[in-house]
């Protein structure tokens, strides 16, 4: 028609369409409840599906998810078991060679501790998909509340003259530094990690000659910090019994780890293969150069303890440190005994860690065989307070085996009968509950969403 405008008929207001994010909760959200409406057309994307049929993709993703925590809290079972193994097992044979419960277990179990710990967090921060805004904040405000009172505690147990190094307040320092990576998606923190692993050995072994002479209070309690606060500082981040600041390493791989989509296969795999082949690397050049000498390996390491006997070195290299770290040079460096801090026993640790996770996940989803782990697992803080304690109290003459099985049939009898009546620990549940008052004293209140993963 000439001269006469035609104009197109606007639509008129539509529903707004929620693009699936590729979570199974938004599916569901958008299937009707009503009996009469059993299909309906899903996020107008013209396909046509069943509540049934939907359902079932839920409780498989929940499954799956399950079937994760499980697998986590075993695992934090199993360390927490192999920590009992270590602290209260002999050693060393008769012959005086090492056992196979040492050799498997020294330095690894309290790595693979290390990297739950950054597991945890990074669940309890949004597992694969970091938390925003004030949702983050509270997480912030709960990791550095969380991490204040794991000092406390451990400062308090320290009181009592513990028989064993107490990891307690090397966590909290750890959980503290962790803070400003919490909003890190799992490259960047896997990346990171193995970054650190490498370079914070060295930093601290740079830092540490520099503070050498100052006291050592690897245990530090309350009358340690006010008489001498440095010393312990310089204790609980670079010469202490662990180190925060190169332990810290393991955590951040943890939080790595934490943030995969760990109820899928592939990334279960992925770091059972990666963390295998890590710790056959390790070892191989370890053994190539310190044990069989290979390009005066073993040389370069009896350079860092002048007037030191052969044996000495050989014990520091297979039984680790009983004191302060060497600082008269950077050749011990290479080895990779158990809580040397060095780059290749963190390497070690690391992936016996990210080993035994994707294992014990891997058997959760299959098996129900993995339960009394799983218990055990789920209140680690009260039995390790429990084990510290018991370790310090029990008679001299009591026997090393027989208290090693009095310690573990607590620990399976206990958690048995105290998770029949409670969701958490004894001292799980103090932590939460302050945790919580102190994080609504602060102006966060309480999450309104449900979708922090328990660890």
């Amino acid at each position: 028609m000439t001269g006469t405008t035609v104009e197109r008929p606007m639509p008129g207001p539509r529903r707004p369409r929620e693009i699936w994010t590729g979570r199974s909760e938004v599916w569901l959200s958008e299937v009707s409840s009503d009996p009469a409406e059993p299909m309906r057309n899903v996020a107008g994307g013209g396909l046509r599906v069943s509540n049934r049929m939907l359902t079932n993709v839920v409780d498989r993703e929940r499954r799956r998810k399950r079937a994760r925590s499980s697998g986590v809290d075993a695992a934090r079972g199993f360390a927490l078991i192999g920590m009992f193994a270590i602290h209260m097992l002999p050693a060393a044979r008769e012959d005086g060679e090492p056992t196979v419960v040492w050799q498997l277990l020294a330095g690894n179990s309290a790595a693979l501790f290390a990297v739950l710990a950054g597991v945890s967090l990074a669940f309890n921060s949004g597992a694969e998909r970091p938390f925003t805004g004030t949702q983050m904040n509270r997480s912030r405000a709960n990791v550095a509340i969380r991490g204040l009172l794991l000092i406390a505690l451990g400062v308090g147990l320290n009181q009592i003259g513990l028989a064993a190094f107490d990891i307690l307040p090397y966590f909290g320092v750890m959980f503290l530094l962790s803070i400003p990576l919490l909003p890190l998606r799992a490259r960047t923190l896997l990346i990171s990690g193995a970054v650190l692993i490498v370079a914070l050995p060295i930093l601290r072994f740079l830092i540490h000659r520099q503070v050498d002479g100052l006291a050592w209070h690897p245990n530090p309690t309350l009358g340690e910090i006010v008489s001498a606060p440095v010393d312990v500082v310089t204790s609980l981040l670079i010469t202490g019994a662990y180190p925060a600041l190169t332990w810290f390493a393991l955590v951040c791989i943890g939080m790595g780890i934490g943030r995969l989509q760990l109820h899928f296969t592939t990334p279960r795999m992925l770091i059972i293969v990666v963390g295998g082949a890590a710790l056959l690397f390790a070892i191989a050049v370890t053994r190539l150069l310190v044990y069989l000498n290979r390009f005066g390996g073993y040389t370069t390491v009896r350079t860092s303890f002048p007037g030191r006997s052969t044996d000495d070195v050989d014990d520091f290299l297979v039984y680790g440190p009983t004191g302060p770290l060497p600082t008269a040079s950077p050749g011990w460096l290479i080895s990779g005994g158990p809580h040397t801090n060095t780059p290749f026993a963190f390497i070690i640790g690391a992936g016996f860690a990210m080993v035994a996770i994707g294992a014990f996940i891997l058997i959760a989803r299959r098996s129900n065989l993995l339960r009394p782990l799983v218990q055990i697992g789920r209140i680690p803080m009260s039995l390790y307070v429990s084990h510290l304690i018991l370790l310090t109290m029990a008679p001299a003459d009591f026997g090393a085996i027989r208290l090693f099985i009095v310690q573990c049939l607590f620990a399976f009898a206990f958690t048995a009968l105290w998770l029949r009546f409670f969701k958490r620990g004894p001292v799980e549940a103090v932590i939460t509950s302050v945790t919580r008052i102190l994080t609504k004293l602060l102006g966060f209140g309480t999450p309104s969403d449900r979708s922090v993963t328990r660890s």
